[in-house]
């Protein structure tokens, strides 16, 4: 059956949600308001939710409809698959007008990484991701694109497929981008006699935590909520709350001065925090920590203060700065940390934060530009021969990329690129134009006002002279994606001056297709010199050092640079000819 998956937006959706955690079982009834934002007449409504919960009855009003429900094999659940219902109206819905439908589901949800563990993850390692259930040790649920725990609407999504899954969730996000999801969370009664303590907490500032929920989910975000078993008091402090358990009310306090600690730095960034930021423990102590916005979701736990400060330094961003575009809001996260590293140990440690997630970026421009590449090959043969019959031919096989196209940081969805690759181009910009001129943008950005690409850049130049242009950085690194420099020093020549000072001509070749200004260092016994240089794409830049002693050895790219490929960066100094 042909059915249209994107044609409504979900308005509004309440419910009123059970769970029952020593069954693992989750009830929910209400209403679901849905608009048809296609340019057709609707005579199908398509309804999704995790494969491990099951519709029960749906009513158009008051009155039954005709539905089919049918496995959907998606990855927008942990599951791998969705229980999804096709529902048949009486008459078909027109553009622009909506539709409200009465829901009933029941089913359980238990830890399930059928998803991670079918493309190849070690089942340890994927439920330390997939970490969603509910039970008696343990309660914690994520939405659309962890758990399908409300009814959602969307095309298959594959984790094998590239950026497919990221993709799919960000159309939807923009098709929610006014929408309401509306719940009222309770426990189901407990046994007689049964006088367990427990506390629900959500990622919804409006939201009471208490023994029963009201929370309001808008725009599509994905929420996330926690039942705390034998929760302890409460901790709640001008910029900073915890809620968690009983036993490690200790670990929260460590947790929340990390916290507190790395705020005063952050704020000549990133302005006062505008919100607080809310600690939320997860009782599984195998859980990775989740993030979304101010909230954090961690198992509670002894930590070195170091490590604490740079992961609390996301909430603590997102406390402070709001954006519609990742690249901004979760690019800046990545920065902050790199920043928070720097103020801990130096500006070596925080290149080498950022050098952690390198190779991943490496990979995924690797298979970006593969795919442009075989696309482009193919449209040119189209274009300029007569089609042969395919060869017979065996050929060498070639290692397998999963396509992901092209990937401009305006408009990705890949965590690794408006994550890692946007935290670079925060570290570069500040490299090149300095700390006041990129903190004073970043206190005149306007989330509202945001609303073409150039905002940012204009914002940057506004505090440097009238001649100087950051076009061709944001053209190659934001607006475009012309993957990564790939540098090396091709001579580094040096003459004698007066008495032991020198001047040495380095020449830095760009092999990648993406210009940037990078740093190049000599070397001595004594000591060291820093440049920077401009290195066009594809093409090469010279630049004299003058030096207070005889150079040994010239360098290329401190880190602070991603590059594809990080070879040849040395070269020993030698006389000139």
């Amino acid at each position: 059956m042909a059915v249209d998956r994107s044609a409504f937006a979900f308005s509004r959706c309440d419910l009123q949600v059970t769970l029952d955690p020593h069954q693992h079982g989750l009830a929910a009834e209400g209403t679901v308001e849905l608009r048809n934002i296609s340019k057709l007449p609707q005579r199908e409504v398509v309804l999704q939710l995790s494969s491990s919960l099951h519709w029960l009855s749906l009513l158009a009003g008051s009155q039954p409809v005709e539905w089919l429900q049918q496995t959907y094999t998606s990855d927008i659940d942990h599951t791998g698959a969705l229980s999804e219902a096709i529902v048949m109206l009486d008459k078909p819905v027109a553009p622009g007008a909506s539709v409200r439908l009465t829901v009933r589901y029941s089913g359980t949800i238990t830890k399930d990484a059928t998803r991670l563990e079918r493309i190849g993850t070690p089942r340890q390692v994927a439920s330390r991701s997939d970490w969603d259930e509910i039970s008696d040790s343990f309660t914690a649920l994520r939405g659309a694109g962890f758990v399908a725990w409300y009814p959602v609407a969307m095309e298959a999504a594959n984790l094998a497929r590239g950026n497919e899954l990221f993709e799919t969730l960000r159309e939807w996000r923009q098709r929610q981008a006014t929408s309401l999801l509306h719940v009222r969370v309770t426990r189901a009664p407990l046994t007689e006699g049964d006088e367990s303590k427990f506390l629900f907490v959500a990622s919804d500032p409006e939201a009471k935590p208490g023994t029963e929920l009201i929370a309001d989910f808008r725009g599509g975000d994905t929420p996330a909520l926690v039942l705390l078993p034998d929760p302890g008091q409460t901790t709640d402090r001008p910029r900073v709350a915890a809620y968690y358990t009983a036993d490690h009310t200790n670990f929260a306090r460590d947790y929340m001065a990390a916290t507190e600690a790395v705020i005063p730095a952050l704020e000549e960034w990133f302005g006062t925090p505008r919100t607080k930021v809310v600690l939320v423990e997860l009782t599984d102590p195998n859980a990775l920590p989740y993030d979304v916005g101010s909230y954090y979701f961690v198992p509670m736990r002894t930590v070195q203060a170091a490590a604490a400060e740079v992961a609390l330094t996301r909430p603590v961003v997102h406390s402070m700065l709001e954006s519609p575009r990742p690249w901004i809001r979760e690019g800046l996260t990545g920065f902050a940390q790199a920043l928070v590293r720097e103020h801990q140990a130096g500006r070596h440690a925080a290149i080498g934060y950022l050098g952690q997630f390198s190779s991943a970026l490496e990979v995924a421009e690797a298979q970006s530009h593969s795919t442009a590449a075989v696309e482009t090959g193919e449209s040119q043969t189209a274009s300029t021969q007569t089609p042969t019959p395919r060869a017979t031919t065996p050929q060498v096989a070639e290692p397998q990329v999963e396509p992901i196209g092209l990937q401009p940081l305006i408009t990705t969805a890949d965590e690794v690129f408006f994550r890692t690759k946007a935290a670079y181009v925060w570290w570069m910009l500040r490299d090149m134009v300095g700390d006041r001129p990129l903190q004073i943008a970043l206190s005149n950005y306007r989330a509202s006002e945001d609303r073409d690409s150039a905002y940012m850049q204009r914002l940057i130049e506004a505090q440097l002279p009238a001649h100087r242009s950051l076009e061709t950085f944001f053209d190659d690194w934001v607006y475009r994606d012309h993957g990564l420099p790939q540098l090396k020093v091709e001579s580094a020549y040096m003459r004698k001056t007066l008495g032991d000072q020198t001047v040495t001509a380095v020449t830095i070749e760009n092999l990648g297709e993406a210009w940037c200004e990078v740093p190049v260092t000599l070397r001595s016994s004594s000591g060291e010199r820093n440049v920077r240089v401009e290195v066009p794409a594809k093409g090469k830049a010279v630049v004299r050092v003058p030096f207070e002693s005889v150079p040994t050895e010239a360098e290329v790219n401190d880190g602070s640079v991603p590059e594809s490929e990080h070879r040849d960066n040395i070269t020993p100094v030698t006389s000139s000819p």
